[in-house]
């Protein structure tokens, strides 16, 4: 009984993980949103699948309303950057300047992506305004660098994989974001430590 009881649990995390991602997926697709729903992926992972609580999609969709202002102009932030950035990049490669300036290109997309993980986990879970998020968020990428570079790399290595094994895009988001929270939430622990929810059910604690 305990058995069944264990392999039915895992078919059903199973199921809301790749639901997750196809939740992402979906809301993603007009790109303005990605920021918003980026967030509540990262929401829903860490409340309804490692924790338990609530309903899956309920849950998404609340977040990402809740989180679409602020979420939304920070993506957009992240998006100029990274269109700036990959511009330039493309322009000095076409025109055969040295390549010192097309490795400082580089190695400041890898910077946006290495910080996206932190900005988007951090607006799902707390509220502040766009440059104290941004802020807060640099310290914190800075303050566990090991976990940054680590979080980087997962996040080249899966999307090397879609890159190579395109329909994997419908069933790896959701993975992937339980992925970078194992890394997230120890940091976010000891922030959320002293937070209560209204109803007292403080799942992030746990």
């Amino acid at each position: 009984m305990k058995k069944s009881s264990k392999i039915g649990a895992a078919i059903t995390a199973v199921i809301d993980i790749v639901t997750a991602g196809l939740l992402w997926l979906l809301c993603s697709l007009p790109v303005v949103t990605i920021g918003a729903s980026s967030a509540a992926l990262y929401y829903c992972v860490v409340k309804c699948i490692r924790h338990e609580r609530g309903r899956l999609v309920k849950s998404f969709f609340a977040a990402f309303r809740r989180d679409f202002k602020a979420a939304t102009l920070l993506w957009l932030i992240f998006l100029t950057a990274a269109l700036l950035l990959g511009a330039d990049v493309y322009a000095f490669g076409r025109m055969e300047v040295p390549g010192l300036f097309g490795m400082i290109g580089r190695i400041l997309l890898l910077a946006l992506l290495a910080f996206f993980p932190w900005v988007f986990a951090f607006v799902s879970r707390f509220s502040n305004t766009v440059s104290a998020t941004l802020k807060f968020c640099g310290y914190l990428a800075l303050k566990n660098i090991g976990t940054t570079l680590l979080m980087t790399i997962e996040l080249l290595g899966f999307g090397l994989i879609i890159w190579l094994m395109p329909p994997l895009v419908f069933i790896l988001p959701g993975l992937v974001c339980l992925l970078l929270s194992l890394h997230i939430e120890p940091v976010f622990k000891p922030i959320t430590a002293e937070m209560t929810t209204a109803d007292g059910d403080d799942w992030f604690n746990e």
